[in-house]
């Protein structure tokens, strides 16, 4: 009886433990965002480094349009919560999967952050 008890319990360690590791390699895997264009002609993809996040006014370029909307997950589907990092890494590489420059007007909500995408005119 306690060699079964012990082995049980060696099998539901494992199982967790393997668990975790999988979910850490699915979130990698699975997107944690989304982005719709609302442009009207398609842009070429920027890089997401040189993408900026732009919370209220401050530092807002003067002359910019509104090409497409972006949100990320604050959860992955295993209900793992995601790093604010993590959640301003996707806003950049869903806007620059656009061409966006920037995201402005963010939002974050209980279970998701949005914003809109912009480039700059010039």
């Amino acid at each position: 009886m306690r060699m079964k008890l012990i082995m049980n319990f060696a099998v539901v360690s494992s199982s967790l433990l393997l668990t975790a590791c999988a979910a850490s390699d699915m979130q990698a895997m699975v997107s944690q965002g989304s982005v719709v264009s609302t442009a009207e002609v398609k842009l070429s993809p920027t890089k997401a480094n040189q993408v900026k996040l732009y919370f209220g006014n401050q530092g807002l370029p003067k002359h910019y349009r509104i090409i497409g909307h972006v949100s990320a997950d604050h959860y992955s589907f295993a209900a793992i919560p995601h790093s604010e990092a993590s959640i301003a890494a996707e806003l950049k590489k869903q806007a620059a999967s656009i061409g966006g420059k920037g995201v402005i007007n963010i939002t974050t909500g209980l279970d998701r952050t949005t914003g809109d995408v912009i480039v700059v005119r010039k």
